[in-house]
């Protein structure tokens, strides 16, 4: 994850050549601005459902529009509401149980899980504290959220988060059973391999700190200029950060990043090898 400002979109399609959290008072590896716009309908775009016009929804095409954007909405809203419980829990007038209901149901531990608080393993990576760390998940799961979003139904995108966040979470306290963690960057890791099979040609332009440079999901699409795969850089700074970079970079949750990159992968994976084609080809 670079630090920067990114903005997304996407190309006409070609032939697809795939391949492929932080513990409390953290920063994440990093993150990105992006904005994201409609692009082209793709083969792999055509391959998701959507709904005819006489079933009209009675929700505003917003809301249903890609058709996995309620799960990303959903997700979205969980951040935002658990990141408020934290700042009121930070007054002094908040109630004296919330703290200790925020600290037993928002953050994973070795200790919370043996006490059979099993569902912090995904309430956690909807909670945050700090709010540089709330806004770069948050952002993140927006901007790659969108772009799976495009493909994959509510449901689908629903289990991809549900597996992310538990991956990433579960990884992190058996690595680390001391230390506690929260946030949303496993889940964020697990979307981002995801989406590197699900739209591998899905192309980002940064506005800052480097304007111009531009970088695709996976594929490298064009040979005229420099173009950086995000779904490798994530993997390749993952597995560093967890092997060299955490002597110096204690605070971030590198385990819980390798969890949640794995669930995406093996999420990807698995769908294609059940012959789901809107997933590229892991090979």
């Amino acid at each position: 994850q670079g630090q920067g400002i990114l903005r997304s979109g996407s190309v006409p399609p070609s032939p697809p050549a795939a391949f492929a959290m932080t513990a409390p008072g953290g920063g994440d590896g990093g993150g990105g601005t992006a904005a994201s716009s409609s692009s082209p309908a793709s083969p792999l775009a055509c391959a998701s459902s959507s709904s005819s016009p006489s079933s009209a929804s009675p929700l505003p095409a917003w809301l249903t529009s890609p058709p996995g954007r309620p799960a990303v909405l959903a997700a979205l809203g969980a951040n935002c509401a658990v990141f408020a419980l934290w700042q009121l829990a930070r007054r002094g007038s908040a109630p004296a149980w919330l703290p200790r209901a925020l600290g037993e149901h928002a953050m994973c531990s070795h200790a919370n899980v043996r006490r059979g608080r099993v569902h912090t393993l995904l309430t956690s990576t909807f909670s945050h504290h700090a709010a540089g760390h709330f806004a770069v998940n948050t952002y993140g799961l927006a901007v790659f959220g969108n772009v799976a979003a495009e493909v994959l139904s509510a449901r689908e995108l629903g289990v991809l988060l549900v597996y992310g966040g538990g991956a990433a979470s579960l990884c992190h306290i058996v690595c680390h059973p001391r230390n506690p963690v929260l946030g949303a960057s496993g889940m964020l890791m697990g979307l981002v391999a995801a989406n590197g099979l699900i739209d591998p040609q899905h192309r980002f332009t940064m506005i800052l700190p480097v304007p111009g440079l531009t970088f695709s999901m996976l594929q490298a699409i064009c040979h005229c200029t420099i173009i950086l795969q995000v779904a490798d850089l994530c993997f390749v700074a993952n597995f560093a950060g967890f092997f060299i970079l955490r002597r110096w970079l204690g605070p971030v949750a590198w385990a819980a990043h390798v969890g949640g990159t794995a669930a995406g992968l093996g999420f990807a994976c698995g769908n294609w090898l059940s012959g789901d084609r809107r997933f590229a080809s892991p090979w």
